[in-house]
């Protein structure tokens, strides 16, 4: 009696890692995985080689997710300004990767006759956001991304209408 109770416990021992659902599981996982590493690796690729196109990277971080353009200023004329441009990778919501992207307007407050050594030599503020060109840039990044593809449904949320408005 005693054997066979042994005998009933080291079989059951010996069947639980053969019957698990384990292998199932893990094979699963690491299919998310790879499609998140894939998708993190494309959505770099498009956001990288979209920042480089159109401006000079002053530093990226593909372990961070980010790209820092160089400043692109004006030509001083109505005074000095700049924009900064900059794009990182988020996790999704929804699942997978996205990007933000930021052009900060800035411009330079300091007064002329505070330059000094006590005072520093320029005052950079920002004043507001190029949503323009923030929002070329992601529709190019997405572009890229998808190979083209795009949704059947267009956002048309605080779009001007495509064909003038009748006056009565």
């Amino acid at each position: 009696m005693r054997k066979s109770y042994l005998l009933l416990v080291l079989a059951l021992v010996a069947a639980v890692p053969l019957a698990g659902c384990a292998p199932t599981a893990r094979r699963a996982r690491d299919t998310n995985v790879q499609s998140l590493v894939a998708d993190y690796e494309n959505t770099w690729k498009a956001m990288y080689g979209v920042m480089s196109s159109h401006f000079l990277i002053k530093h990226s971080s593909r372990s961070e997710g980010a790209i820092e353009a160089v400043e692109v200023r004006n030509d001083g004329r109505q005074g000095q300004a700049e924009t900064r441009v900059s794009a990182k990778i988020f996790p999704s919501a929804r699942g997978g990767y996205d990007v933000e992207v930021r052009a900060a307007n800035y411009m330079d407050i300091s007064e002329p006759v505070a330059l000094s050594k006590k005072h520093p030599r320029y005052d950079w503020r920002c004043v507001g956001y190029d949503s323009k060109l923030e929002t070329q840039l992601r529709n190019e990044i997405d572009d890229v991304r998808f190979e083209g593809k795009t949704a059947a449904f267009q956002n048309a949320f605080l779009e001007s209408p495509r064909e003038e408005l009748p006056l009565r």
